[in-house]
């Protein structure tokens, strides 16, 4: 397997294969030792597997088998016969995928080995099968289709390509039946999805400057929310992105929201630092939550945005009318600002 970005030193991890495309007057007041250039102070703390990942680079990790490039698709396939994911299993059904998209890119210059960087570094587990594959943009979806598609089908028992996913956002349409009227089983309900920002980069290739673009704007509209729904805005510890509190929120701040489970961290696994998630940690991430603290917005995580509305009980209707609110409080912030949510797999 050919390298053309990244040095391989035995048992150490160093960071490879291509550098931010947006690098502006905002990445030189970071400083040496803070992203895009360095490594935050939180990250130097952490063991070296896990820095190779956190900062501007690829990650490429001997120690943890994370040797495949991400800014090119090399010319061989991989040797995937070991791999229990789906992307494995589709590419060993269809090699010649591999070769139709080998020197592809789409317009943001995502390669298909930037999406399947992931599943070939992290072969699985028969018992635990994931996707092995992520999107670098929305393109992603369409320019390698012959890839993705089979895998979202597979993923969810059956999706053909000229499916379309009902979607149905009005709190009218939810019954007012009681879920559990006896008050014995229920003890919280929640409603939650992940959504993304149309016209920046998914989160495995946002670069720097994007990233923080990405928090202002989505900050901007999760802080014109009212009534129920307005709090405030909260960055990671260490992050120096966000004007109003430069450095983030404090430590006991940041493992209050942990330990109640409303709080993501650091990328602790190959899957996740493959798949570039850790890159610029903890820049321009961050949660939004409501003054009452049944609402929840995680900024900058695995999607742009995880939105997440609950409280104790069953009143299921009462939780989705915030998450619905939210949803479409935000997305006309979005649109007066030049973005939309975009249309891309999610749950809810």
């Amino acid at each position: 397997m050919s390298m053309k970005n990244g040095l391989a030193f035995a048992g150490l991890c160093v960071a490879g294969a291509g550098a931010a495309k947006l690098m502006t007057s905002s990445a030189a007041v970071a400083g040496d030792n803070y992203p895009p250039k360095g490594l935050s102070e939180g990250v130097r703390k952490l063991p070296q597997w896990i820095q190779a990942g956190c900062g501007d680079k690829e990650y490429f990790c001997p120690e943890k088998g994370a040797l495949f490039p991400a800014s090119f698709t090399p010319d061989e396939m991989p040797d995937l016969s070991q791999h229990t994911n789906f992307m494995a299993e589709t590419l060993r059904e269809h090699p010649e995928a591999y070769q139709k998209y080998k020197d592809v890119y789409t317009s943001n210059g995502v390669s298909l080995a930037k999406c399947i960087k992931t599943g070939v570094d992290n072969p699985g587990h028969p018992m635990i099968k994931t996707c092995g594959i992520v999107a670098g943009d929305e393109e992603s979806y369409t320019v390698f289709a012959d890839v993705f598609e089979p895998i979202v089908s597979a993923r969810h028992g059956g999706y053909p390509r000229n499916a379309k996913h009902p979607t149905n956002m009005k709190i009218e349409d939810v019954l007012d039946t009681k879920i559990d009227p006896t008050g014995k089983y229920v003890l919280t309900s929640r409603v939650r999805t992940g959504r993304s920002v149309r016209g920046i980069r998914l989160p495995p290739s946002i670069g720097f400057d994007e990233r923080r673009e990405l928090e202002r704007v989505c900050v901007k509209g999760l802080l014109n929310l009212k009534g129920v729904l307005k709090g405030d805005y909260y960055p990671l510890h260490g992050s120096m992105s966000y004007q109003p509190k430069v450095g983030g929120m404090s430590e006991q701040k940041e493992e209050e929201l942990r330990k109640a489970g409303n709080l993501f961290q650091e990328p602790d696994s190959t899957l996740l630092l493959s798949s570039g998630m850790g890159r610029h940690w903890p820049d321009a991430r961050g949660i939004y939550h409501n003054n009452a603290q049944n609402f929840f917005v995680w900024v900058g995580e695995e999607d742009h945005l995880r939105i997440v509305s609950m409280q104790k009980g069953d009143d299921i209707k009462d939780v989705f009318k915030r998450f619905a609110t939210a949803c479409n409080e935000v997305q006309k912030v979005l649109k007066s600002e030049g973005y939309d949510f975009m249309y891309a797999p999610t749950n809810m």
